[in-house]
């Protein structure tokens, strides 16, 4: 099915109510209040689709490339009733906010799930981050995850917002396949106390090396802030504590690349 949207349908005003609601979408407050987020590109606008993130907005521009067809894209919108949107690759640009942005976007509601939706899954392990904050390394921890088999994302506490435009950039249409899960500290320590998996948390205190670890079936791996680590009250139950050798003067590595060792680690021994 061909979809035509004519020339004199096309938005060209940034002022555009419609233009100007999505584009609030970037900051965190109207994403919290409307709970809805903005994703850009073509593979995240499909990888979306082919998890069953129906699309409110969809929003286009063919002026740079006019082989370009989003015609598939454009049916699953109108299909589950989202609104189509072709507008100049200037609008694009304002929102995107980026120096080559892509041409098309798409405003998708958030799916944050609570504790009672901490249910086995299937995965080689729990990951939960403690407090992370940038969200360049929770989107990239994302894909990590989905390349690992990882489906459930547990963030604990005070942590970036995942629905980010970097956040879901860095994740390129990861953030699709996988369960994110906010709880708080003393609800994740008794989620964990009820639980038989081992509780093994990273620390730069810690004697064993990942490679040393006994993982057991299903850990629970917890990572930790960027600055400060995992808190005390989560290393203070912990069934191991685990760290990366450093051979120089560094004496970590970036929270994303620390993540991926880690769960790769895992998998390796779970084949």
């Amino acid at each position: 099915m061909v979809f035509v949207i004519s020339e004199k349908d096309k938005i060209i005003s940034i002022s555009n109510p419609k233009i100007k609601y999505i584009k609030s979408l970037l900051l965190r407050k109207n994403r919290n209040q409307t709970g809805l987020f903005l994703a850009e590109g073509e593979r995240a606008c499909r990888e979306a689709i082919e998890h069953k993130w129906n699309p409110k907005y969809l929003i286009y521009s063919n002026e740079k490339n006019q082989t370009i067809n989003f015609n598939d894209l454009i049916f699953e919108c109108k299909k589950n009733n989202g609104l189509v949107l072709n507008v100049t690759s200037k609008i694009i640009g304002k929102i995107s906010k980026k120096d080559n942005p892509q041409t098309i976007l798409g405003v998708f509601e958030q799916k944050i799930f609570n504790k009672e939706h901490l249910i086995d899954d299937g995965s080689i392990a729990w990951l939960a981050i403690d407090r992370v904050r940038d969200p360049g390394n929770l989107g990239t921890i994302f894909r990590t995850c989905n390349a690992t088999g990882i489906k459930t994302v547990i963030l604990i506490g005070n942590c970036c917002d995942p629905f980010s435009p970097e956040c879901v950039r860095a994740s390129m249409g990861a953030i699709f396949s996988i369960k994110i899960l906010c709880i708080s500290l003393d609800d994740f320590l008794i989620w964990c106390n009820q639980r038989k998996n081992k509780l093994i948390v990273t620390s730069l205190k810690a004697n064993k090396f990942y490679t040393e670890c006994n993982w057991g079936e299903k850990p629970i791996l917890v990572m930790g802030n960027e600055q400060s680590g995992v808190s005390k009250e989560i290393e203070s139950s912990a069934e191991e504590l685990i760290k990366l050798p450093m051979m120089g003067t560094s004496d970590s590595l970036n929270l994303s690349v620390s993540t991926g060792i880690f769960l790769y680690e895992i998998l390796k021994t779970k084949k």
